[in-house]
């Protein structure tokens, strides 16, 4: 089957699969945030030593700075436009067979990877309504999809 007859086929992706991918995905995500953390912690003993810093965590003060944060969003940000951009697709995006595309069906840009992550916290922060949208969209369209200009698409696996 052509690439071409298989996008004819390519369909919104039903909610489930979203939220399926979604939850692969975060495992991913966590490992890349504990990682991120763990290098700040480095930075932070080295900075201050491990006392100051055991002090420091015991009063309940923050050891992650403007700095760390940028870091995890940056870090976040990063892989999902790896593969956003590439492929279409991330690890968990891949296991159940949905692809993000452009309007013309193109991967999607930098810009708009940008505007999907920083889409996504308000989406999933409010009870996953930015996800659920796509239930009562018309075009079947969650947040993320809508406002940068994407679309996520179930593309069944091709028949030998």
């Amino acid at each position: 089957m052509s690439g071409t007859s298989q996008k004819k086929q390519a369909q919104p992706a039903p909610v489930w699969r979203r939220l399926a991918a979604m939850i692969y995905d975060s495992f991913l995500v966590l490992a890349i945030m504990f990682l991120v953390g763990f290098i700040n912690l480095g930075i932070q003993m080295k900075v201050h030593g491990a006392e100051e810093l055991k002090a420091m965590t015991e009063s309940g003060q923050s050891i992650g700075g403007p700095f760390f944060y940028a870091a995890l969003f940056l870090s976040i940000f990063s892989f999902f436009a790896f593969f956003w951009s590439r492929r279409g697709q991330t690890l968990g995006m891949q296991a159940w067979n949905i692809q993000i595309l452009d309007r013309q069906g193109g991967y999607i840009s930098i810009g708009q990877c940008l505007i999907r992550t920083l889409t996504a916290i308000p989406a999933l922060l409010l009870c996953g309504l930015g996800v659920f949208w796509c239930l009562w969209d018309r075009e079947r369209l969650s947040w993320q999809d809508r406002l940068s200009r994407s679309r996520t698409l179930y593309i069944p696996k091709q028949k030998s």
